[in-house]
């Protein structure tokens, strides 16, 4: 199945002058996305990244992780959200 990009773009264009005028920032800022992602897309069968193996073995040997020390920091984080909201 081929794709007239010529129709395909006259509808765009069609259905982008039907947007309000505050939808078309968000628009152009979609588009601008799409390039991103097709040229990315293109740069990254053209060089695969190289692999860096990073050896975190006793990152966090001395750190105390329990559910309890856990839990009460938690606690204090959603204390501080919730009187910054206020």
């Amino acid at each position: 199945m081929t794709i007239d990009t010529g129709v395909v773009a006259q509808q765009i264009y069609e259905q982008a002058r039907q947007l309000p005028p505050e939808s078309l920032a968000d628009l152009a800022q979609f588009v601008e996305f799409l390039r991103f992602k097709a040229q990315s897309a293109t740069t990254e069968t053209a060089t695969p990244a190289k692999l860096h193996v990073v050896n975190l073995r006793g990152l966090f040997k001395d750190y105390n992780f329990s559910p309890e020390l856990l839990a009460e920091v938690r606690r204090e984080m959603w204390q501080k959200l919730e009187t910054s909201e206020s």
